[in-house]
């Protein structure tokens, strides 16, 4: 019993602290409050749309207007720009006002009416990998679709009717199925991610600067005598606000995702609530830990930010952690966030059972060991006034 009277007076020490704290109070429950809106206005609209591109339309025909009235009426290409030369074009593209430039020649017309093969050309900016793969894939639908069209009134001509028309053109249909996203909406994978990034980074560096105070300010004394001497309660009292607050900006984030970004919710909530209780806890241990190899609040909040930030390379969202290199791969595993995304990808978007994500659940529990494992270090660190900076 007398270890719950010192947890809460350890807690209840917390909660003052960060509220006599400006610059703890406001990274604690300000912050994170505006990272959340920032990428809810960022990925709203979810997917890409009205991509600028430029026509250099040398035909000037009633055929090349169509094409370029069909790639116009795609969702992802708004045609900005129609000039006169490749060297406007080219200056669009180097300015970055253009995705992309569109080149007809000047017998686009006349050869597919003589039944001469003749080509469209798109020059596709590679510097963003996802607006090149919209324009391309929506021009390509469009002069696909172009001249499917043309290939069949000239088989209609020819006498064929419609149905052996099509049947010629397109001998084998090939249909695609998108599963999980079907809308293929940005905000479904990126908005998610983005967002856990953020509770990570404010949970690790709020963890070491809650504890690295006490060693920076020479307060440990102070901190651990709340507790009446025992650091264990002393620790798990300083870090229950920090746990309680993002568990419940958590919360915030899958109501953002599943009520006002639309996002379905296909497996087990309760799984992803567990998920996000265990991720916060393992990132605190880790915190923890780092403080507790430092001893500096300066070096542990480098450290510790650098850690957090670099999950997101490693979770697999952008680039797949199957397509790594070995070492890559083995490396991902040691970030709490990359086993999270896995669950947060199977309950939410894939709805697998419950009982599959159990080993997610086990990885992140693992990384509670860390503390464990630092404990004598850390009951030296915060005990030995040698390891205090007083300013």
């Amino acid at each position: 019993m007398s270890i719950i009277v010192n947890i809460l007076s350890s807690f209840k020490r917390e909660v003052h602290e960060v509220i006599h704290d400006r610059l703890y109070l406001t990274s604690l429950l300000v912050m994170p409050v505006l990272m959340i809106l920032f990428f809810v206005v960022m990925f709203y609209r979810g997917t890409i749309v009205s991509l600028p591109i430029a026509v250099v339309d040398r035909s000037d025909s009633v055929m090349s207007r169509r094409v370029i009235t069909m790639i116009n009426a795609t969702r992802g290409v708004d045609v900005a720009y129609e000039v006169l030369s490749m060297d406007e074009a080219e200056s669009l593209m180097l300015s970055g006002r253009v995705s992309a430039v569109l080149y007809i020649d000047d017998d686009f017309e006349a050869d597919i009416y003589h039944g001469v093969p003749t080509s469209v050309e798109c020059y596709i900016s590679g510097a963003s990998v996802s607006a090149a793969g919209v324009v391309e894939s929506d021009v390509q639908l469009a002069v696909r679709t172009f001249s499917a069209g043309v290939a069949l009134n000239r088989l209609q001509a020819s006498g064929l009717s419609y149905n052996q028309a099509l049947l010629d053109i397109m001998p084998v249909n090939f249909h695609t199925y998108t599963l999980s996203n079907p809308y293929l909406n940005y905000g479904y994978y990126l908005a998610p991610v983005f967002m856990f990034m953020g509770i990570v980074i404010f949970t690790v560096l709020m963890t070491i600067y809650a504890v690295g105070r006490e060693l920076h300010y020479a307060t440990a004394p102070e901190w651990l005598s709340s507790a009446s001497g025992m650091v264990g309660a002393a620790l798990i009292g300083k870090l229950l606000p920090i746990a309680i607050v993002m568990a419940i900006f958590m919360q915030l984030v899958f109501f953002v995702l599943f009520v006002v970004m639309g996002m379905d919710c296909r497996g087990s909530y309760m799984m992803l609530t567990l998920g996000s209780l265990l991720l916060i806890t393992a990132y605190q241990s880790v915190a923890v830990f780092i403080v507790a190899l430092t001893s500096n609040l300066r070096l542990s909040l480098s450290l510790g930010g650098g850690y957090a930030v670099m999950a997101f390379t490693f979770s697999g969202i952008t680039f797949p952690t199957m397509s790594m290199y070995g070492f890559a791969r083995a490396f991902a595993h040691l970030f709490p966030l990359s086993y999270f995304s896995d669950l947060f990808i199977d309950q939410a978007t894939r709805g697998v059972g419950a009982v599959r994500s159990i080993w997610e659940l086990v990885a992140l529990a693992i990384f509670l060991l860390l503390v464990p494992i630092i404990w004598r270090c850390f009951k030296r660190v915060v005990s030995d006034k040698t390891y205090f900076k007083k300013d």
